[in-house]
This record gives C-alpha cells, sequence and structure tokens, in this order.
C-alpha cells in the first residue's frame, strides 16, 4: 500500500511541475507583428482609389494633433516600421497621412515629435495643407494605436581602470596614490 501511494504522490509532482512549466502564447497584437502585410503609404497615395477597406500598419512621428467632438485627427510623418512595429527615426519618408482615433488623446502627452504606429483600415482621402503646398492625405480609421517612449541616451558612467600606468601614475592611483603627490 505504502509503495501506491508512493507512486501516486510522484504522479502528482510530475503532473504539477509539468504544469509549471506551460506557459499561455501571448495574445496576437498586429502593431508588433513583424509579417503584417498590408499597402504602403506610397502606394496608397499614388493609387488613392485601389486600396479601400484595406488593412494597414503604418508609423511615423506626430507632426499635429486635432481633437474633434468625438475623435482625435493624428497627422503623422510616416517613417519605416522595424520589426517590433516601432517606427525608425530618420529623414526616410513615404509622406504623411490622417489617423481617426475614437475619443479625446491629450496633446499634452501625444505631442509633436513622437514616435506612434496606428493599425486600421483605410478610409478615404482628405485635402489639406502642408504650409503652403496643398496636400492630399490617406485618411485611416483606427483600430489600435501605440505612442512609443522617447529614446533617451544611455547614461555613461566613467570607472577608471584600476590597471593603467600613465605617465606620473602609481598602480594605486585611482584609489589616492599617485606620485609627486606626496614627494
Amino acid at each position: 500500500m505504502s509503495q501506491r501511494v508512493a507512486f501516486r504522490c510522484l504522479g502528482f509532482l510530475l503532473l504539477a511541475w509539468l504544469a509549471g512549466c506551460a506557459t499561455v502564447p501571448p495574445a496576437y497584437d498586429p502593431i508588433r507583428d513583424p509579417d503584417f502585410r498590408g499597402p504602403t503609404l506610397t502606394a496608397a497615395r499614388e493609387r488613392p482609389d485601389a486600396f479601400p477597406h484595406n488593412r494597414i500598419r503604418w508609423g511615423g512621428v506626430l507632426a499635429r494633433v486635432d481633437n474633434r467632438r468625438d475623435e482625435t485627427w493624428l497627422e503623422i510623418v510616416e517613417q519605416p516600421l522595424q520589426d517590433n512595429g516601432r517606427p525608425l527615426s530618420g529623414d526616410d519618408s513615404g509622406g504623411r497621412f490622417l489617423a481617426r482615433v475614437a475619443g479625446f488623446l491629450d496633446p499634452a502627452i501625444y505631442a509633436i515629435g513622437r514616435p506612434i504606429t496606428v493599425v486600421g483600415v483605410l478610409t478615404e482621402t482628405a485635402p489639406g495643407q502642408v504650409g503652403e503646398y496643398r496636400y492630399t492625405y490617406p485618411v485611416v480609421l483606427a483600430e489600435r494605436h501605440h505612442l512609443w517612449s522617447e529614446r533617451r541616451p544611455p547614461d555613461v558612467i566613467y570607472v577608471p581602470d584600476p590597471f593603467w600606468y600613465g605617465p606620473g601614475y602609481g598602480p594605486f592611483y585611482p584609489w589616492g596614490y599617485r606620485r609627486g603627490a606626496f614627494f
């Protein structure tokens, strides 16, 4: 009987161990999907009527935030996306587009120059101006969007090499000994 109890306990422990190793796959996130396929902004601007109601994933930096009664219109300067969906900083751009996002977005948080990625449906075009230039914007009805945090350069802390012997320095210089300091 005790051998039977031991096998049951061993089986229970094995089952508990296997359950502890199980992982739940992450939920699908179209913003971070490296295999997302859809028309490019350049193609949508060249042939605006060729891609009605196609899903897109575009990103870039915010150029303008316009809060309206029930939605917010974002003007975005497009930039190529990395595999994780974050816009690459640089001068490469296919132009500008407008994203319609439901609800209110605070312009203090959604500030000009912040990187953003939008997933949604291409709906129409809208006329506008960039300075004195007349511009036709592709309009995206945003299903999801992600405002990326601004990247800061890393803090660099200099730590002197304790084994460096330079001119006038002894082996214990970083800890207070320097030739000529005491005699």
